[in-house]
């Protein structure tokens, strides 16, 4: 039997993707073939089969595009929690109320604070009326669980220290006319540029700035709550309260423009602490120094009067750096250096005194020279050192002068005395009556013989100490000094 050529038509191949796209292959070219009639029966059924399968393909691939278009219809464009309430409408108003509940002491070398703290907030979000159920006018929920239900404005600390931020409890409220209002305390380690030139007559500004983690000034605005803001004010330790404010402010760093809010406290150092630990022993020390015009010009006291006014300055340069440990070494020239400046140069002049009455008692032997600077010492020094006290202390206590004209007026008043006190004993050797010049020249002699005796009997003591037989030399007495 003869193969009847048929029009055949090419299998119609329908594949759907998620967009409902079906792809048809064109029919084949027609050729002329002759067929017998059962060849034809079985041709046409073949092809009913194909055209059944075609349309069961179609039916599918347009269900399949229903379903995408329905699904892309339903679906929303963006998470709510990332929306905030008004985007597209204006800005978000956010009223804030900060606390200040206890205040753990600043770290001047770190330029750090440590505070209790309790931070409110509230905003309006119609959308959280969804979240309360029915019959409730209002829910409360952890802040964990709020920030996965709700949206949040991400207001943080924004002058803390790198991960010093701990919450120590939280929660959200939602109420049914749409408001939000999150209250949480936390212990925070703030970060704060002290003012260090006042020191430790300073006052100091402690703020605490909170500002939005993600939006704009143009997105989100920062509004102070009198009524729940407050700082206790027996909290503060070495410091005295003397003011303080909540405010808002908008920031310009560069693109970074924010809307931030602070709480602002003025606190004022107490001198009671530094003065216990370095005013009254500095001074002690000080005094103690002003004793070596109170020993007498003998021989034994001699190593005596040195050694306490070296030793005076040795302690207070150990109180010098005991006051300067709690300031960082980049700190500025302040009242603490000056007064431990003024103090240092006070004793070094006690002790050039107290070498020059010895030099001149012992070496020179002028003896009424000596006994004078000695006797007018034990006023003058004492006289030049509370003077210069008082004009520190009193003025950087009421600020009363300036840091820097305080240092001239100390330091210009001790150049003065020294020179004036120099030129007061040279004219007074200048101008010494016959009487003091023939006491005094006496005394030079007697003292000659003396130290000559001295050393002629110094040999033999010195050998006898050791057992060895002594050696005199005999010493010219005229030869003197």
């Amino acid at each position: 039997m003869q193969r009847a050529p048929l029009f055949l038509l090419t299998l119609t191949l329908a594949t759907h993707c998620s967009e409902g796209v079906t792809i048809v292959a064109q029919p084949a070219a027609k050729l002329p073939v002759l067929v017998s009639s059962a060849q034809t029966s079985a041709s046409h059924a073949d092809i009913a089969v194909h055209a059944s399968a075609d349309k069961k393909n179609a039916a599918v691939a347009s269900v399949v595009a229903a379903q995408v278009s329905a699904d892309a219809q339903s679906a929303p464009l963006l998470d709510p929690l990332l929306v905030r309430p008004h985007a597209g409408k204006g800005v978000d108003n956010v009223s804030f109320a900060l606390r200040a509940m206890n205040f753990y002491g600043a770290d001047l070398k770190a330029h750090t604070f440590k505070i209790d703290m309790v931070m409110s907030l509230r905003w309006t979000d119609p959308r959280v009326i969804d979240q309360i159920p029915d019959g409730l006018d209002q829910l409360s929920m952890s802040w964990t669980q709020a920030k996965d239900l709700i949206w949040m404005p991400g207001i943080v600390v924004s002058n803390r220290d790198i991960e010093k931020y701990e919450i120590i409890s939280a929660s959200v409220t939602l109420f049914r006319s749409g408001l939000v209002n999150r209250v949480e305390r936390a212990n925070t380690r703030v970060m704060m540029k002290y003012l260090l030139e006042e020191y430790p007559f300073d006052s100091q500004r402690l703020a605490l700035n909170i500002a939005s983690s993600k939006y704009m000034m143009d997105e989100l605005v920062l509004v102070p709550d009198q009524r729940g803001a407050g700082v206790e004010e027996n909290i503060w330790g070495l410091y005295d309260m003397e003011s303080w404010h909540t405010n808002s402010f908008i920031s310009h760093d560069g693109d970074l423009k924010k809307s931030r809010g602070s709480l602002v406290v003025q606190v004022k150092r107490g001198l009671d602490k530094y003065s216990q630990d370095h005013l009254w022993p500095a001074f002690i020390v000080l005094m103690i120094s002003w004793a070596v015009f109170y020993f007498p010009f003998a021989n034994q006291f001699i190593m005596a009067r040195l050694a306490l006014s070296i030793l005076a300055l040795l302690t207070f340069t150990n109180l010098v750096v005991k006051s300067s440990k709690e300031l960082p070494g980049a700190a500025p020239f302040n009242w603490n250096d000056l007064f431990n400046q003024q103090i240092q140069t006070l004793m070094f002049l006690t002790i050039v005194l107290n070498v020059c009455t010895e030099i001149a008692f012992h070496q020179f032997h002028h003896e009424h020279l000596a006994r004078s600077m000695n006797h007018e010492a034990k006023i003058l020094v004492p006289l030049l050192s509370i003077v210069n006290v008082l004009v520190i202390v009193v003025g950087g206590q009421q600020h009363a002068v300036t840091l820097a004209n305080a240092g001239y007026i100390t330091k210009v008043f001790v150049a003065l005395f020294f020179v004036g006190y120099i030129t007061y004993i040279v004219t007074g050797e200048y101008f010494m009556t016959d009487k003091e010049r023939e006491e005094d020249d006496a005394a030079h002699d007697a003292g000659v013989k003396m130290d000559s005796a001295r050393a002629v009997l110094a040999p033999s003591a010195f050998a006898a100490m050791f057992g060895a037989t002594a050696v005199v030399e005999t010493i010219d007495v005229d030869a003197g000094c």
